[in-house]
Parts: C-alpha cells; structure tokens; sequence
C-alpha cells in the first residue's frame, strides 16, 4: 500500500476565499501559491497529495475565519495528457 501512495499524482487545486491573505501564509498552506485579485479574493493554487491534505487546508481556511468561495481540482485537459504521455514514450 505505501508503494501504490507514492506513485499517486499529486492533484492541482485552486481555492477562492473573501478577502485578502497575506502571503507569508502560503508555508502554513502546504506551500500553495497566494494570489489577490482585483475584486478583492485570494486564490490559493497548488499542488496537495490526496485528499487528507485537502481537507487540512479547508480545515485552516475555516479555522481562520475566512469565507470559502470555490474549490476547484483543476485537471489537464486530454491534449495535454496525450502530448505529456508522448514525451514519456
């Protein structure tokens, strides 16, 4: 079982939140890259190994009192998956 964890992919997610969060916050957030937009959101995007780790960021976000506006696993589309696998080749 501990080698079928290790081959797993890693999934990309994207979180939207109300308001802004300071950047020093990304280490806290299992290294997740923190953006601000313009309507006054921030967007956590990165890279979490399962879905444990998912809830532990959900878990911080609610924990800091911060309004939850999406979660989106962003998945590559099929051209992409297929060019990738060709370099794998």
């Amino acid at each position: 079982m501990a080698d079928e964890e290790k081959t797993k992919p890693c999934e990309y997610y994207e979180i939207k939140t109300q308001g802004y969060l300071d950047t020093k916050w990304s280490e806290w957030f299992y290294g997740m890259t923190i953006t601000h937009k313009r309507n006054g959101t921030t967007t956590l995007c990165g890279t979490l190994p399962d879905q444990t780790v998912l809830h532990s960021v959900l878990d911080r976000i609610r924990d800091m009192n911060l309004q939850l506006i999406s979660v989106n696993k962003i998945v590559p589309d099929a051209r992409q998956k297929k060019s990738n696998q060709r370099r794998e080749s």
